[in-house]
């Protein structure tokens, strides 16, 4: 009996300090999780626009498309991760509003894309960062690190040196191009509550809600569209590929990451799409960037890539 206690006590001894690093080991365990979650979004939603681009569709065409096959593909992911048991708040305000941010997103972001330039709407979006800095500080009470406000700064740097990367070094500011811009600030704003809304309530299914959403907003195309294209079959691949791949992936992937890191950190890590968007267009149709563009974006690449290697030692 003796011996048996002593063993008991030596195994509990042995234990103890297991259980008490646990805490410590979580939280670097859950920001890893979440960069690389953002990361492998992030560069997977880079050739989306490329491939809205060789659909050759119409705004609201290319909406009710790609909001219908992402919209399935959203209810399909949900299903194998959740399913049905995932219905107990559904009935809630911030399922609402992720349906309605998805829905404003999916629609402003596709009819920003046929009507304005592919440079303007990505800088609209590219203010991702700046509105989920203000959500977060409004709604769940995060403090922005000195690191954060910097890198945010630089990179806008660069991408105000993008815009500027016409041939005449200018950018003329129609109403084309107003238009654009305002379309891409919307979907920023819409994007940033999004994924603040799923940090901040870590029980709303939110899948379910971005399926609900991209739906709604294939509805609102089937309404408004004048004429409905039936895509030849080189273009319905590449929206579909859009569709039912790159963007639930993506979005799926990215959400996830808000609920580990900052939604201001996730906003600065889809900036990677703002430029290497332009390059995969490049590549895929030969609109080849201009020379500020190239300065921009590696201005761009460089800031976000010192930013993920010092919050990766943060986390370690």
């Amino acid at each position: 009996m003796p011996h048996e206690q002593m063993f008991s006590n030596r195994q509990g001894q042995h234990d103890r300090p297991q259980t008490e690093a646990r805490p410590v080991t979580a939280p670097r365990s859950q920001k890893t999780i979440g960069l690389t979650l953002a990361i492998f979004g992030a560069l997977l939603l880079t050739p989306d626009t490329l491939f809205m681009r060789l659909s050759q569709l119409d705004g609201f065409n290319m909406l009710l498309w790609r909001g219908g096959l992402s919209g399935l593909a959203y209810f399909m992911i949900w299903l194998w991760m959740r399913g049905p048991r995932d219905l107990s708040n559904i009935w809630t305000r911030n399922f609402a509003i992720i349906v309605a941010c998805q829905t404003g997103n999916a629609a402003l972001f596709s009819l920003a894309i046929a009507l304005a330039p592919v440079t303007v709407v990505l800088i609209g979006v590219a203010t991702v960062p700046i509105f989920a800095a203000l959500l977060s500080r409004l709604l769940l009470g995060e403090a922005l690190s000195m690191r954060t406000l910097i890198t945010a700064a630089m990179v806008f740097l660069g991408l105000f040196i993008s815009v500027l990367g016409s041939d005449d070094g200018h950018l003329m500011l129609d109403l084309t191009t107003l238009i654009g811009a305002g379309l891409g600030l919307g979907v920023a704003f819409s994007l940033a509550m999004n994924f603040t809304i799923i940090r901040k309530d870590t029980d709303v299914p939110f899948v379910l809600a971005i399926a609900v959403g991209a739906i709604a907003a294939a509805g609102l195309a089937a309404v408004f569209a004048t004429t409905f294209a039936w895509p030849a079959l080189p273009q319905m691949a590449a929206i579909a590929l859009t569709g039912i791949f790159i963007l639930p992936l993506s979005f799926v992937t990215l959400s996830y990451a808000a609920r580990f890191v900052p939604s201001s950190t996730v906003s600065l890590i889809m900036l990677l799409e703002t430029v290497l968007g332009p390059l995969w267009v490049w590549w895929g149709i030969d609109e080849a960037p201009s020379a500020m563009m190239l300065i921009g974006g590696g201005i761009v690449l460089t800031c976000l890539s010192v930013f993920l290697i010092l919050e990766g030692r943060k986390a370690a």
